[in-house]
């Protein structure tokens, strides 16, 4: 950072790269969690008023962090606390709602700082969206019960949480999340559901393939069969 530029003078903004879309909803056991997919992927933009250009040096800072979130499908209303019926107070988001920053290259090769999002889970059905909060820690400045202020923050769009008999399925892994898993990013990469629409076209292919064998008994075309009753009308002309 040069030093005619102060750390609160730079332009803070977040910018999601990856929304989420939907979610089984993973109800109130511990052991069934259904992480929303895709997993919210967050960059941040971090520039220099005085020469419009980003500032590497704050981009790799290692205490800034993001917070994320659960509201309404409006963003009018927070709801990551949810109030059961014995009026006990629990998370209905769960997971890791703190990620770290990870300098990486992008799918196309273009270096930035990403915070990863894989261990979000909701558990109740509905839409909702998530809030994600820029903070920067300061470690020589920590004091029991003080704060970080909030730098910037960003809402995503509308996802849905399912019942588990109408959830459509994991989606695959985007190009994104594979180039930020192969930089060491902890993300997991996911092959979706391509592997049970393999498998659904393979017995379609074989359904098909029998379909095809009846049509023509013990291997003889219908031509092959008419050729040979030619052959023996003429053979009893002939006697």
């Amino acid at each position: 950072m040069p030093p005619n530029v102060s750390q609160s003078d730079l332009q803070y903004k977040l910018i999601i790269r990856q929304q989420p879309i939907a979610a089984r909803a993973c109800g109130f056991g511990e052991r069934d969690r259904r992480v929303i997919d895709p997993p919210p992927i967050i960059q941040l933009e971090v520039k220099d008023p005085q020469t419009g250009g980003v500032d590497m040096d704050e981009l790799k800072y290692s205490f800034n962090l993001v917070h994320c979130t659960l509201w309404n499908a409006d963003g009018s209303a927070e709801e990551t606390a949810l109030v059961q019926p014995d009026r006990r107070t629990t998370r209905r988001l769960m997971g890791q709602l703190v990620a770290s920053p990870s300098v990486a290259k992008d799918e196309h090769d273009v270096e930035g700082c990403f915070f990863c999002f894989p261990d979000l889970s909701c558990r109740t059905h509905g839409k909702y969206r998530l809030r994600f909060v820029l903070m920067r820690v300061d470690p020589a400045h920590l004091v029991v019960g003080g704060f970080s202020p909030i730098l910037t923050e960003v809402l995503s769009d509308v996802f849905t949480v399912y019942t588990a008999k109408d959830f459509p399925g994991m989606r695959p892994s985007s190009a994104l999340t594979r180039a930020l898993k192969l930089q060491g990013c902890n993300i997991q990469v996911k092959k979706g559901n391509e592997k049970a629409l393999g498998r659904r076209r393979e017995r379609e292919s074989q359904r098909n393939s029998m379909g095809d064998a009846a049509d023509v008994p013990n291997g003889r075309s219908r031509g092959s069969s008419e050729d040979e009753e030619d052959g023996r009308r003429k053979r009893r002309r002939e006697v």
